[in-house]
């Protein structure tokens, strides 16, 4: 089954037009998705590349079903206040990809000893950004996403696998993104297993396990605020019943 949502796509389409943008950040979820692409050949032929500043020549963004946009939003720079405009015009559905996109990320917190340059500058996540608010629908996180992530998100958005995507659309309102979240929502309430996936994880080193309890150790200094933990949890996303206390 394509992606098909008839709110988003008309009947005659039958290849999903997708693009790929970088506000400011490494470009490394960008790679990412580059790296999956020798597992993705088999979906190539439901899909059409329209847009990418490192695949296409393209100069002028066509109009899309859903754009794949990574980095932080400039909010001193004319040429990031033209593209967040001509995403609101052109994209039917936009996905932030990473932790730049999605909460900041190193632009924001100037943790893991990557600080933003130059330092006069302010940099806030796509979900921020009031003009997109109604076109962002997922946000993936990591910094950068796992390439296999990816592509099985690429075929959960073409297969409209909901499962798969609820807890993607809930990571694009949610402001859940570092260890210390994973502490409230996992370990506090009783949750984690002590598999140690969190700190494998973890980009920046911030979550070790603790060789006693088997539970996370989280050092905040070093976060940089990207939601691997969180999103890598196999605890996270399930529909615990939330406790109460009398």
């Amino acid at each position: 089954m394509f992606y098909r949502d008839s709110r988003l796509f008309e009947e005659d389409d039958f290849k999903l037009k997708v693009g790929f943008f970088h506000f400011s950040s490494c470009s490394g979820c960008q790679v990412a998705f580059l790296d999956m692409f020798e597992e993705a050949v088999e979906i190539l032929d439901t899909v059409e590349l329209a847009y990418s500043n490192m695949l296409t020549k393209r100069k002028e963004v066509p109009h899309l079903d859903v754009a794949f946009v990574e980095g932080a939003v400039c909010i001193e720079d004319r040429n990031h206040a033209r593209l967040v405009r001509e995403l609101s015009e052109k994209a039917k559905l936009i996905v932030a990809v990473g932790g730049c996109a999605s909460f900041g990320g190193v632009r924001r917190f100037s943790r893991g000893n990557q600080f933003p340059q130059p330092t006069h500058q302010s940099f806030v996540p796509i979900t921020e950004v009031e003009l997109l608010r109604g076109k962002i629908k997922y946000a993936i996180p990591g910094c950068p996403p796992n390439p296999s992530l990816l592509y099985s998100f690429f075929l959960a958005l073409l297969e409209v696998n909901e499962d798969f995507l609820t807890p993607f659309e809930f990571m694009a309102h949610s402001h859940n993104a570092c260890g210390f979240d994973l502490i409230s929502e996992v370990v506090n309430k009783g949750f984690c297993v002590g598999c140690g996936t969190c700190s494998t994880a973890c980009p920046a080193r911030a979550i070790s396990t603790d060789p006693e309890s088997g539970k996370p150790n989280f050092t905040p200094e070093i976060c940089v605020h990207c939601g691997s933990c969180l999103a890598a949890c196999p605890q996270s996303f399930k529909p615990y019943p939330q406790p109460t206390y009398t």
